[in-house]
């Protein structure tokens, strides 16, 4: 059975949290920051639903605290620098795990699923130290082919949790030609259309991540999909911009609500 995503989550709801989080992240100089973007994960589980499980709907829940990941970036940041960047691996799983071990999505028999990510620092430096150097050296040609190495890795290290129990395994399968062909078309139809093609780009993208997104559950192998439309975030994205500014940013929590609707509504993972 096909496993959909539903938000449902409103501008009504989010505004006072958006304000209050921009407000104290900016006396604070971005000190605040972590707690904001913890809220903002909560905001949007409690407001996401699973249907199509063996255990009926099922309710995402975000559990991580402000303090954590205050920390995990403050020292991560710091010996990131200090390190000349090779420290950036560690920091990157450190973040991995962080998201996943605070997403569940809990059935209303009390079941738990989440993601555990058992990569580590030292196996994402390897992929990014060759990825970079090659991007670097190629001019940028290399940059899809890096993308889709550094996604492969994340994915194959990535297991799915019930109750603490392994059930499954995610993948990705793309391939770096594929990356390229679909980034050059995008990029070549935002220049020339003047910027007006990038909606449709950015749909184009999503499809192709979640196409080529695999995952395993029991043996059942799950295929990604994403079935949104250009034309409809194009639209989304005038009008919302557009309400924004005559409202002098007001409308900015209702045009969020409407992006995360959009992608998240769209997206689902079909049996196959």
């Amino acid at each position: 059975m096909e496993k959909h995503f539903k938000f449902t989550g409103t501008g009504d709801a989010l505004f006072g949290k958006f304000l209050l989080g921009m407000f104290l992240t900016i006396i604070t100089l971005g000190i605040y920051l972590p707690w904001f973007v913890v809220n903002l994960s909560k905001f949007v589980y409690e407001n996401t639903t699973l249907s199509g499980s063996e255990k009926g709907e099922m309710r995402l829940e975000f559990r991580g605290i402000g303090g954590q990941l205050f920390n995990i970036c403050l020292g991560g940041l710091f010996l990131t620098v200090v390190t000349l960047y090779i420290y950036y691996g560690w920091f990157l799983a450190n973040l991995i795990k962080f998201s996943y071990d605070n997403s569940v999505a809990k059935a209303s028999d009390g079941t738990e699923y989440k993601l555990q990510f058992n990569g580590t620092g030292g196996e994402l430096f390897g992929t990014i130290l060759v990825g970079g150097l090659l991007t670097m050296i190629t001019f940028g040609i290399y940059g899809p082919w890096f993308a889709v190495e550094l996604m492969k890795l994340i994915a194959k290290r990535t297991v799915i949790i019930e109750n603490g129990s392994q059930i499954g395994n995610t993948a990705f399968v793309a391939t770096g030609g594929q990356l390229f062909g679909t980034v050059l078309v995008g990029f070549l139809l935002t220049l020339i259309t003047f910027g007006i093609y990038i909606p449709w780009f950015w749909v184009k993208m999503a499809r192709f991540y979640a196409e080529n997104t695999t995952i395993t559950v029991n043996g059942v192998r799950h295929v990604g999909a994403f079935d949104g439309k250009g034309g409809e975030f194009f639209v989304l994205n005038f009008v919302g911009g557009l309400l924004t500014m005559v409202t002098f940013g007001i409308y900015g929590a209702w045009f969020i609500c409407k992006i995360w609707t959009f992608k998240i509504n769209h997206t689902a993972f079909v049996p196959r």
